[in-house]
């Protein structure tokens, strides 16, 4: 590996230090924001869920290398996406058959 490559690895990984810095200082900054609580919390998981996502992006495309891998890879995990959303919406399905069907009653 030559100087100039191991220069560029070194300024991408600074960057991506300080953009995950800059992350960090978001999320304790959107702690501290009052989000109207008493009309719902879902402003508040939202801010919270992006700035962990694109974090979480950063983390996996740079430090773990999948920015460089194969599309089979971005199907496998687009495909893990799906399953844990279907697997977390079960429940909440699931609940409101359980209300619609007290509502009938």
């Amino acid at each position: 590996m030559s100087v100039k490559d191991m220069s560029h690895h070194i300024a991408n990984y600074r960057n991506i230090f300080i953009y995950l810095l800059i992350g960090t200082a978001l999320t304790v900054i959107a702690s501290y924001m009052d989000f109207n609580v008493q009309d719902s919390i879902a402003g508040a998981i939202f801010v919270g869920l992006l700035i962990a996502c694109i974090k979480g992006y950063l983390v996996a495309a740079n430090f773990m290398h999948l920015n460089s891998e194969k599309k089979i890879i971005y199907w496998i995990l687009l495909l893990t996406v799906f399953f844990l959303a279907l697997l977390l919406f079960i429940p909440l399905l699931w609940d409101l058959n359980n209300m619609s069907n007290q509502i009938n009653y």
